[in-house]
This record gives C-alpha cells, sequence and structure tokens, in this order.
C-alpha cells in the first residue's frame, strides 16, 4: 500500500501515449528554441524539463502505484522518439531518466517509497551501469561502503536519485556487480561535460571521494536483477514489468535517434518550397532531381529503422506477456538491430544535411545539431554498429560471445 502522502500526489489524469506525442509536437518550436542556450549550458533548461514533466514523459516506466502510467515498450518508443524530434540532448535525457523507473520497481519497498515520497519536478532517477563497475564497493554490517568515479551521468543534474553500478567482493567469494541507490545530493558531480555532441544532456561525472553507506535495501544484485529476482513484488497486471529490463533498455535506446532523424527530415521538407540550390539553375529545391533521390534515400533508411525498432518493442512486449524468458540469441538480436536503426538513422541525417545548404552551419540551426548529436549515438560503445553486428554473427554461427548472458556488466546500454 502507498503512504496516503504519496498517493495524494498522483491524483492526475493519465495520458496515453497518442495523448503524450501529440502534446509534444505542439511543443515542439518552443522546446527546440531551448536546444541552443542548453548547449552551452551543458543541461537542459527548467521549461524543458518542466514540459515534459507536465506532459507525463517521466512517469512512464514508473509502477502505477505511484503515479506512474507503466506504458508498454512500444509506446514508450513512440514517445521518445517524438521527444527526440525536438533534440538529441533532450530525447537522450528522457530515455535514460524514464526507462530507470523500471529499474527502480525492482528494489524493495522501503527504496521505492522513498523515490517516489518526496516533491520532484523532472525525471527522479539517473545513473551508470558500465563494465565492471566503475565504482567499488565492499559490504559492512547492514550495508555497503561505496567510492569511485562515474562518468557519462547522462541528467544527474536533474535528478534525485542515482544507480551507480559498483564491483563487490560477495561472500560467496565471487566479485560482482551491484546496483546501489544513491541519493544524487550524496554526490559530487564534476564539471567536466565538454564535447562536441549530445552537449546537453549533462551527462557529467559523478563521483564519491570519501566512502558513503548505502542500506542493504537500497542495493540490488546485478544478476538477481537479470534473472527476476526481485526486492520487491512485481507490480500486478503491468506486463511493462515483466519483460528483462536489459532488453527493455536496450531496444528503447533507439528511440531518440530515430526521432533525430525524422526531425531532421522535417526540417528539409519544410524548406523545399522555399529555398533555390546555388551552383544551378533551380529556383526551387523541390524542383531539382537531387532533392526527389535524397527524400527518398533519406525516407528508406528512416521507415526501414522505424519497422525494425517497432518490431523488436513488438516482440518484447509479447514475450514479457508470455511469460517467456530471455536469452543470448534474442539480447544480441535486439542489439545489432539498434545499432543497424541507429546506423540508418545517421545515414539519413548525412543526406538531409547535405541537402540542406550551408546555412545550417549556424549553431541555432538544428541540422546541424542532429549530425552531431546522431554521431554521438553511433560511436556509443553499446550502439557501436560493427561490434554489435560481429557479436550478432558469433550469436547466429554458434560462436561464444563477447558478453555471455552471465557476464551482463557488459551488456548494459546506459550513461
Amino acid at each position: 500500500m502507498v503512504p496516503v502522502s504519496i498517493a495524494a500526489r498522483f491524483e492526475r489524469r493519465e495520458r496515453t501515449a497518442d495523448e503524450m506525442v501529440e502534446m509534444i509536437d505542439g511543443a515542439l518550436p518552443r522546446l527546440q528554441a531551448n536546444a541552443l542556450g542548453e548547449e552551452k549550458a551543458g543541461r537542459l533548461c527548467d521549461d524543458t524539463i518542466k514540459t515534459l514533466d507536465e506532459i507525463g514523459v517521466f512517469r512512464m516506466s514508473s509502477p502505477r502505484e505511484y503515479g506512474g502510467l507503466a506504458f508498454s515498450t512500444e509506446e514508450q518508443g513512440r514517445v521518445y522518439t517524438s521527444v527526440g524530434k525536438i533534440a538529441g540532448s533532450t530525447g537522450w535525457v528522457s530515455w535514460v531518466t524514464t526507462t530507470h523507473g523500471r529499474w527502480i520497481a525492482m528494489f524493495s519497498k522501503k527504496a521505492q517509497d522513498e523515490v517516489y515520497g518526496m516533491d520532484w519536478m523532472g525525471p527522479r532517477i539517473s545513473g551508470v551501469l558500465a563494465p565492471h563497475g566503475p565504482g567499488q564497493a565492499r559490504r559492512v554490517d547492514g550495508g555497503f561502503m561505496l567510492s569511485g568515479r562515474w562518468p557519462f551521468c547522462s541528467g544527474c543534474r536533474h535528478t534525485a536519485w542515482s544507480i551507480l553500478g559498483s564491483m563487490c567482493q560477495m561472500p560467496d567469494g565471487q566479485s560482482d556487480m551491484i546496483m546501489p541507490l544513491v541519493c544524487t545530493a550524496d554526490v559530487e558531480i564534476l564539471d567536466d561535460w565538454a564535447v562536441s555532441g549530445m552537449k546537453g544532456t549533462g551527462s557529467n561525472t559523478v563521483q564519491i571521494k570519501e566512502e558513503l553507506f548505502v542500506p542493504n535495501y537500497r542495493v540490488l544484485r546485478m544478476k538477481d536483477a537479470n534473472a527476476g529476482r526481485w526486492a520487491s513484488t512485481p507490480p500486478v497486471g503491468q506486463v511493462l514489468f515483466l519483460n528483462n529490463f536489459i532488453d527493455y533498455t536496450t531496444i528503447t535506446s533507439g528511440s531518440t535517434p530515430l526521432g533525430m532523424a525524422k526531425g531532421a527530415l522535417d526540417y528539409y521538407r519544410e524548406r523545399l518550397e522555399k529555398r533555390g540550390i546555388i551552383g544551378t539553375d533551380y529556383k526551387v529545391q523541390a524542383d531539382a532531381p537531387v532533392a526527389h533521390l535524397q527524400l527518398a534515400e533519406a525516407i528508406s533508411r528512416i521507415d526501414a529503422a522505424e519497422r525494425l525498432l517497432s518490431a523488436d518493442c513488438n516482440e518484447l512486449d509479447r514475450r514479457a506477456a508470455a511469460g517467456e524468458p530471455s536469452d543470448d540469441l534474442f539480447q544480441t538480436k535486439i542489439k545489432f538491430d539498434v545499432s543497424s536503426s541507429v546506423r540508418g538513422c545517421c545515414e539519413a541525417i548525412e543526406i538531409l544535411h547535405r541537402g540542406s545548404g550551408a546555412s545550417t552551419i549556424h549553431e541555432a540551426n538544428p541540422m546541424q545539431r542532429y549530425a552531431r548529436d546522431i554521431r554521438v549515438a553511433t560511436v556509443h560503445g553499446h550502439l557501436n554498429y560493427e561490434t554489435c553486428a560481429e557479436n550478432y554473427g558469433r550469436a547466429l554461427a554458434g560462436k561464444p560471445l563477447f558478453g555471455s548472458f552471465s557476464n551482463l556488466e557488459k551488456q548494459i546500454p546506459v550513461g
């Protein structure tokens, strides 16, 4: 039972995914106008956070018992895509922080009450899970002592809590990853986010210099989380919480790049009848065969990416509803599918960028921002096409995978 004081704050009308997409599209011009300032500040602005919060974006993956919407994977993908049209940073922060609501549902009831029991505008949870930690933890009576540095903690300046993956020597002698839930007020956020793309994500390094005590009820063992051994009872009647949280996080990571490609396409099409092509006799770009070719090639890549992501989201939802467990082949396939979709979206944006003229060099122009941000997505460790393709090929050929299902610290696409 949710405490009355918490439940009272959740008396808000639920919205459908379609309604949310419509509201995001309506706010698109204003939120896009925030993007340049957000890049310079290295974080999203209060207006963007407040607008997305009021629409309900940050509640999509939280349990209904805590005022969440518990949208299906497919529904969330459509909303993240819509947010990605605003700017890559806006979409990325929304995806990273919102999907963590699905993770929090695995924690103890006491931990969930702490997360949702506080007044907070915007996303509640950020975090970093990467190979081998990168934090360190040691067991003590009643919990763990935590220390370390966690780079790429996207959206950390907007959240109240962070899940900071750490390696720990367990009682059985194994060194395993744990998922400690830490109050953001207890970590130091370094001013080190100076990058070429995704500038507004505020993916700063967070650190804990002196050891911090984290009680047992705010810690999950990674292997337990993956195997469905939760510290609480899964929310009833909400299929979202029956899926594998790694698969869910992986497949939704492709939505923001898809949104960027759609945003770039909208920008290109809006100007077809408004500009000519210098160096030719075409006074209107829409009359030029090269524009027709660019448009067809870009749309084919975007449509292919959307169909691939939608099919995987629906399959994940189907498996969850049917109670089918995840496996190496499926996990490797969706990682490859996401990386393929991101590569296709990047190619689409490059085509559209080349066809949009020199005016796109201005830093306020959304096209150059899409181009820079999508490049960051393609080099993300978990979205790299060549790595994902090789691993999927190994699975299809019956060869050992780079990161086996029992070695999941190598599989999480977060940060």
